[in-house]
């Protein structure tokens, strides 16, 4: 049972670095789509010196900007806030003594069971959305 635990634990690391992922090409994106709607061309520099910007930010940091550019509509922010959370929890504090350890292994393989669920939801979500994303950057540039 432990083994399972901790094979939940890599799953949801994973999910959630996805959901990271597409945070960073949605935020891209709405901003190539910002620039190149106020000035009608985007530089390749821009592209470069967006990738190198985002390349070092910590999740948080990345909230801030997902909100500052509406990648993502409030609700949709406020349920990315949750998975932030437990991610956190899960990542800084689940190893440690805690509330959760004195749990058994099946009450914890059904908490992470249940988060990975959503990790996973919200992961495909986001991959739909960044992909009507692309196409709206495709139809601006391309126009």
């Amino acid at each position: 049972m432990e083994n399972d635990t901790y094979y939940l634990v890599g799953k949801i690391i994973e999910s959630v670095q996805n959901i990271e992922h597409y945070l960073i090409e949605g935020t891209k994106i709405a901003k190539i789509l910002n620039v190149f709607t106020k000035y009608k061309k985007v530089s390749p520099l821009y592209f470069q010196k967006l990738a190198e910007e985002m390349e070092n930010m910590t999740f948080g940091q990345l909230m801030g900007i997902v909100r500052k550019y509406d990648v993502l509509p409030s609700d949709d922010m406020d349920y990315l806030e949750s998975i932030l959370s437990k991610r956190n929890q899960l990542v800084h504090r689940y190893f440690k003594y805690n509330e959760m350890n004195t749990c058994s292994e099946e009450i914890k393989i059904k908490y992470l069971t249940k988060f990975l669920e959503e990790a996973k939801a919200f992961q495909k979500y986001l991959n739909h959305v960044i992909g009507e994303m692309r196409i709206d950057l495709k139809n601006v540039i391309y126009e």
